[in-house]
């Protein structure tokens, strides 16, 4: 509720004017203390309080007085009138106060003020107000490297604001400014701190050309030139681990504020620990930064060491600091799956399998077992070590027929670490005989010999071709019990031969037999020719 110093007149010559014409009051209704004829009601009238003054500095005002006889004084009325264009004195009582002093915080810099004081003794009369004062709420301040809580040097940035009266000032290090010189009023003035870490205060007074001065302002920082780490440590007590398993660190500093990570090795960099009491660090701002840290998949580290860093707020730089233990964590490589293998011939099994996308990768072994369980099999043998990722596929030769063969892939990581693939098994076919090649009629270049050739083979398990001769010596039949190999061909595309020191009377009969690697055998046509006189 507002309430007014032209009201308050008002009703005080209102109230007396009535006192004179009613005369005693006998049995009032009300008590007043403006009333002397009132049994009880009357008292001196407050003294007028004097010498009103006023500091003023960033949106505050700190106004004091003095009274005559502050005795008689219950508490002081302070009126304010916030002064806008063009408008008549309107001021508003805004508080109490008990003693001669009383400090306004709900001002705006800039903004033009009236204030005025009166006393209120015990019985609630009011004496006359004081004379009024004006004042300009102004900003009276100095701030260091723009209000930063910390610097890293000595050398800093003064950043000065008062009135636009201001002339002068000083700069002192010192709380009673003994040692300061006055000197012009600058905005911006470098200035340097007194030596050695910690906290450090710079103080400024302002004076007008009027030799008016401000209060003594200041603003503090602390001088920090140096970050040290004090301890860091790590919980894995030498054990191996895995993904999905956590590593507690540690860093502690003895610094609230800052920019704490550690390293795993070289392998996962810059895990960020935390002091803000989240991510596994126990107490908020105690200088041990902390962190759970989750192994992601992927991670393989052997006997890492685990370095902390750490930079202040400031940007000092700790020397790296090693932990007392090491961490293992181990990552297998991805299995891969294995394909239904297909036998292609009585000696051949086709494989493959999934491909591994692990970053490091080293290696497909692939094995091969003639008994189930390949992993712990003694009869197992490599037939395949691949250092290509996208090698994929391999066909086994050299089987023999109608047996059963077991297989897996073991994936190697470049730590040495292996998963195994699932088996899978073929049985190769029972070996059939190649098939027969096709024997041409036999013609003579000479009186003492006869070119033959035949189609080439097909088979996919050629060994090589057998030419074979027998005779016959007219009027004898052939002597098919007589038959004899005359030459064996490895090279399949090879399906020419001549047979030389023939006789001219005898008449010679031939086959070609193709041979495979299981010696299986299949005979081509019959034919026959004797070398022409």
């Amino acid at each position: 509720m507002k309430r007014y110093i032209t009201a308050a007149a008002l009703l005080l010559a209102l109230v007396t004017g009535l006192s004179g014409c009613l005369g005693t009051l006998v049995e009032p209704s009300h008590t007043n203390p403006l009333d002397p004829s009132n049994p009880n009601t009357h008292s001196p009238v407050p003294a007028r309080p004097t010498e009103l003054t006023a500091v003023v500095s960033d949106r505050l005002v700190e106004l004091s007085w003095s009274v005559g006889n502050a005795s008689a004084i219950d508490h002081y009325r302070v009126y304010r009138w916030e002064v806008e264009g063009g408008e008549n004195e309107n001021y508003e009582l805004i508080d109490t106060a008990t003693e001669t002093a009383y400090a306004d915080a709900d001002v705006r810099n800039g903004q033009v003020y009236y204030y005025k004081v009166s006393g209120v003794n015990d019985l609630g009369l009011e004496g006359e107000a004081s004379r009024r004062i004006v004042v300009i709420p102004r900003m009276f301040s100095v701030t260091i490297n723009q209000g930063s809580p910390k610097t890293s040097t000595r050398n800093v940035a003064l950043r000065m604001s008062a009135s636009a009266e201001t002339e002068i000032m000083q700069v002192s290090n010192e709380p009673d400014m003994s040692d300061a010189q006055w000197e012009p009023y600058q905005s911006g003035y470098s200035w340097s701190l007194l030596p050695g870490d910690g906290d450090k205060t710079v103080y400024v007074r302002f004076r007008d050309a009027a030799d008016n001065e401000s209060a003594i302002v200041s603003d503090d920082i602390e001088l920090d030139t140096r970050a040290v780490i004090e301890s860091v440590t790590e919980d894995s007590d030498g054990e191996d681990l895995a993904a999905g398993d956590v590593i507690h660190f540690t860093l502690t500093v003895g610094e609230l504020h800052g920019e704490a990570a550690v390293d795993l090795g070289s392998i996962v960099l810059d895990i960020v620990l935390y002091g803000d009491g989240t991510g596994g660090d126990t107490v908020s701002e105690d200088g041990v930064y902390e962190r759970d840290y989750t192994i992601d998949p992927g991670v393989e580290v052997v006997n890492g060491p685990v370095i902390g860093a750490f930079t202040d707020e400031v940007g000092n730089r700790a020397e790296p600091v090693l932990a007392a233990g090491t961490v293992t964590i181990l990552d297998p490589p991805a299995a891969v799956e294995m394909g239904t293998p297909i036998p292609l011939s009585e000696s051949k099994i086709v494989l493959s399998w999934s491909r591994n996308n692990d970053a490091d990768f080293s290696a497909y072994k692939l094995y091969r077992s003639y008994v189930p369980g390949v992993d712990g099999s003694t009869e197992r043998e490599l037939i395949g070590d691949f250092s290509n990722q996208s090698t994929t596929d391999y066909t086994d030769t050299g089987l023999e027929p109608d047996s059963t063969y077991y297989y897996a892939v073991y994936v190697v990581d470049q730590v040495g670490l292996t998963t195994i693939s699932n088996e899978v098994s073929a049985t190769t076919p029972e070996n059939q005989p190649p098939a027969a090649v096709q024997l041409f009629t036999p013609w003579s270049p000479g009186s003492s010999s006869l070119e033959l050739s035949w189609t080439v083979s097909d088979a996919d398990d050629f060994m090589y071709y057998e030419l074979i001769v027998w005779e016959e010596d007219p009027p004898d039949p052939p002597a098919t019990s007589e038959k004899r190999i005359v030459a064996r061909i490895e090279t399949r595309s090879e399906t020419f031969y001549t047979h030389e020191s023939l006789d001219e009377s005898i008449i010679y009969w031939y086959e070609v037999a193709v041979v495979d690697s299981f010696g299986a055998e299949a005979l081509s046509n019959t034919v026959s020719g004797s070398p022409v006189p």
